[in-house]
């Protein structure tokens, strides 16, 4: 149960939950631990191969995120953040191509998911988001192919 709240969590809610809260305070060691127990919980639902696939990212450990990102298409293949992520880890090992299938199935899935602001902010903040950022990246990417390709 989340304290005070009076929300009651499953143990895998609880694991993924404390994953991104680790993720977004900077703890990669200790969300990989606890997307890791999420996985070990359920492994049959997508968020936390997404979780621990961001952590991993995060670390610079883009091919092993492949892998999970995949897991969690193969799960649920109407996960947008799933294919997003997948491209952000193509693009940084310089897959341009597979980057940018992905960026524009997450945006066909989801076109709202452009940087959305974080939940914490969406929380306590009416802020709407403003950075363009995957759209933005996205033509950039497609920029650098048709520059290598030319």
């Amino acid at each position: 149960m989340v304290a005070s709240c009076g929300i009651t969590l499953s143990d895998y809610d609880d694991a993924v939950l404390d994953g991104v809260s680790n993720l977004n305070l900077n703890k990669p060691a200790k969300a990989l631990q606890d997307f890791n127990r999420a996985i070990e919980i359920d492994p049959t639902r997508a968020n936390a191969y997404v979780g621990r696939g961001n952590t991993l990212s995060t670390l610079g450990r883009y091919k092993e995120a492949l892998k999970d990102y995949d897991i969690a298409i193969e799960i649920d293949p109407k996960v947008a953040n799933a294919y997003v992520n997948r491209g952000s880890a193509y693009s940084h090992l310089t897959q341009y191509e597979k980057a940018i299938a992905d960026y524009e199935k997450g945006l066909e899935l989801d076109p709202e998911i452009d940087d959305p602001p974080s939940f914490v902010k969406r929380l306590f903040s009416d802020d709407p988001p403003t950075d363009k950022g995957i759209r933005k990246h996205l033509e950039f990417i497609k920029q650098k192919v048709k520059e290598q390709s030319g």
